[in-house]
């Protein structure tokens, strides 16, 4: 890294533990170590082998605060978790995840923090934080480090990095997952404000309490002093990276200070050499390769369809999308990725003797790898999913709600890059109509074409390692908040 000023710093991230947060990071990290800086990455245990696969050095998260997204989902924290409506399973997950664990993610890190000083105290740490890793932000008001370090001997700087729709008050916006328009006219502003205060406020009291609470416990002598989801764990940083496009987010006119469009992770980083990747081991993959290389007028269609790693009930989105075309093997492959290592589609889980004869299933399978082979991207709208979508020109077919798949299936549609649902669980003729539709319109292609040129035209990981030597050069420290 020839550009750095003086003695290169170290490069500490940090993420929330579920897997749609984490593998942005882990692409970020994995950049950053080719174009030479020396990262560590805090994390959770089942994903050591991602990080050390990625260049970076491993530091354990531990206890409450190492979570198994996968363990946590199989065995919900709460009684009847499943049955719940999608928002109160948001409030539970946003408490044990985020707001719980805190003072346990606040030790682990600060003791990486000393580990690094001690390695060499001369060079210093820039922070890289996901948003959603609430254990960093005691920093910011007014907690203490261990063994009498001071945070201006160790900090160079911080950086956050958005990994979904950015959660930050907006007069604008109504408050995240409410399901209203967006409407940045007099009338929709004071529509807004009204959900801030005499719903979401209410609502998110006693998140906003143990937020306080939490940061107490682990040393903050401040307080945070907003709603819960107002942004504090966003506008603490220097700079907000918020991965994805503008043509893809609303036009709200009151971002944060430092609030930067970064483009999106999706891809091998430009400015570094890459190994061609290496083809997916299914003995079915040929055929989809030979089927892209025909001219478009003998080509089958091909439909990807994908649950991701959170609602992975294959009825929800995956048996409808496979039934809605299983009479079309003339003319249409369906490629269904299940979401975890190992796992399968059996007869007795589909319902019927055997799955469609032009369904090809994955266990597991690189979004990027099918997804240049494919004609519409269906999936249950999480963030990263639309993003691999944008980054690959691909038009989408989304149908989810819960966490923010509900806000990023209402941009979708309202970005022209595809057909929102409109629901978690379509049935077949809802999934047929939207895939069909989006077949059939030229203008979705066109769309998602024009923001994955956005994209191209940002260049995330150069954006990043920008931001990273202007924070080593300068040093601006940490901003106290409060």
């Amino acid at each position: 890294m020839a550009d750095s000023p003086g003695p290169q710093p170290f490069v500490l991230i940090v993420s929330h533990a579920l897997t749609g947060h984490l593998a942005p990071m882990l692409r970020i990290a994995a950049s950053l170590c080719q174009l030479g800086w020396d990262i560590s990455f805090l994390g959770p245990t089942a994903h050591r082998h991602r990080v050390e696969a990625a260049g970076a050095t491993f530091f354990p998260l531990r206890d409450t605060a190492d979570i198994d997204d996968k363990a946590y989902y199989e065995n919900p924290p709460v009684e009847g978790y499943t049955s719940l409506h999608w928002g109160e399973r948001v409030m539970i997950d946003l408490r044990v995840q985020c707001l719980d664990p805190l003072p346990v993610q606040w030790s682990y890190f600060t003791d990486a923090l000393v580990s690094l000083h001690s390695r060499d105290p001369s060079r210093g740490v820039v922070l890289l934080a996901e948003a959603f890793f609430y254990g960093a932000l005691p920093l910011f008001y007014g907690a203490s480090l261990p063994n009498g370090l001071k945070v201006e001997d160790v900090l160079l700087g911080s950086a956050c990095v958005s990994v979904t729709v950015p959660a930050i008050r907006s007069i604008d916006l109504p408050p995240v997952g409410y399901p209203f328009s967006f409407d940045p006219s007099i009338e929709g502003r004071a529509r807004n404000a009204k959900l801030w205060e005499r719903s979401w406020t209410p609502k998110a009291r006693n998140l906003t309490a143990l937020l306080d609470t939490k940061m107490r416990e682990a040393g903050a002598s401040r307080t945070v002093n907003e709603v819960f989801l107002s942004g504090a764990n966003y506008k603490c940083y220097e700079t907000i990276f918020q991965l994805g496009v503008p043509g893809f987010e609303y036009p709200r006119s009151d971002w944060p200070s430092g609030f930067k469009f970064a483009g999106l992770v999706q891809g091998p980083p430009k400015s570094a050499p890459q190994a061609p990747p290496k083809d997916p081991d299914f003995p079915w993959w040929p055929e989809i390769v030979a089927n892209s290389s025909l001219p478009p007028t003998k080509r089958k269609k091909i439909i990807l369809v994908a649950q991701g790693t959170v609602e992975i009930d294959p009825h929800d989105l995956i048996i409808p999308t496979l039934r809605a075309f299983a009479d079309k093997a003339d003319s249409v492959l369906i490629i269904a990725i299940l979401g975890w290592k190992d796992a399968y589609l059996s007869p007795e889980l589909y319902g019927s003797d055997e799955v469609p004869t032009n369904a090809r299933i994955a266990d597991y399978l690189s979004y990027d790898a099918a997804l240049a082979h494919a004609d519409v991207w269906v999936h249950n709208a999480g963030f990263g999913a639309v993003n691999h979508g944008i980054a690959n020109g691909v038009p989408m077919v989304v149908a989810g709600e819960g966490m923010d798949k509900t806000e990023n299936s209402r941009r979708v549609a309202w970005s022209g890059t595809g057909v929102d649902l409109g629901c978690a669980r379509p049935s077949v003729e809802q999934v047929r109509e939207g895939i069909e539709r989006v077949l059939q319109d030229e203008q979705f292609a066109r769309r998602v074409q024009e923001l994955r040129k956005e994209s191209q035209e940002i260049g995330c990981f150069s954006m990043i390692h920008d931001e990273l030597l202007k924070l080593a050069e300068t040093k601006p420290g940490i901003k106290q908040r409060g």
